[in-house]
């Protein structure tokens, strides 16, 4: 996947720039994100993640309410991570807040960013659209083709595999998502990647056994 990170800086500039003049403060912020999701831990948490949320939020685009704001907390939600006590998406979200804060983003835009990012976390079906087009959009490399789903619970392994509890913890998410009525909430994920990722997860969870 080519991975255009000035893009992305673009449309995130251009999703701010009509409330704040601040260039300088807008480059620093944008900074903060490359060096976060250039980690050398992550192996799938990365700008590659990004790239693809970012592609799979333009396939829904026409979808969304409020695309800058969606794409915001795309940007923002795995900012933060390894927390050992799970707090990654809170604290993406307080990172959101703050920069979104200072970048004098409207408040009541803010707090729908936020819950955006937190509800990255159980990935639940939602009563706003938005968010289920978003979490969706998160989670559409569950659907992907198998050489990439393969790279992707590479990256995961790589991310947490020192873990001895690694294997029977992620057959339990795993098994928690083919446990869902519907892993996608909108009909046209749903359609798109349903039925490759629940197969995907399979073959994973025997691989697992």
């Amino acid at each position: 996947m080519i991975i255009d990170v000035l893009q992305m800086k673009e449309i995130y500039f251009s999703c701010l720039k009509p409330y704040t003049e601040d260039i300088v403060l807008l480059e620093s912020r944008w900074n903060e994100v490359i060096v976060s999701y250039s980690d050398q831990r992550r192996a799938y948490h990365t700008l590659v993640h990004l790239q693809h949320f970012s592609n799979q939020l333009d396939l829904c685009k026409n979808k969304l309410s409020d695309y800058s704001t969606a794409y915001l907390a795309m940007i923002y939600h795995d900012i933060v991570y390894f927390m050992m006590d799970g707090s990654n998406e809170e604290k993406s979200a307080l990172v959101a807040v703050n920069h979104l804060n200072r970048l004098q983003y409207p408040s009541d835009l803010i707090s729908v960013c936020s819950e955006m990012i937190l509800a990255t976390k159980t990935h639940a079906g939602n009563s706003s659209s938005d968010i289920n087009y978003f979490i969706d959009a998160d989670m559409s490399i569950l659907g992907a083709d198998s050489v990439s789903y393969a790279q992707y619970a590479a990256g995961i392994r790589k991310e947490y595999g020192d873990s001895i509890y690694f294997d029977q913890g992620r057959k339990q998410v795993m098994q928690s998502f083919l446990n869902m009525e519907r892993i996608f909430k909108t009909d046209l994920f749903f359609d798109r990647y349903e039925k490759q990722a629940r197969l995907n997860i399979q073959l994973e969870i025997v691989s697992l056994s």
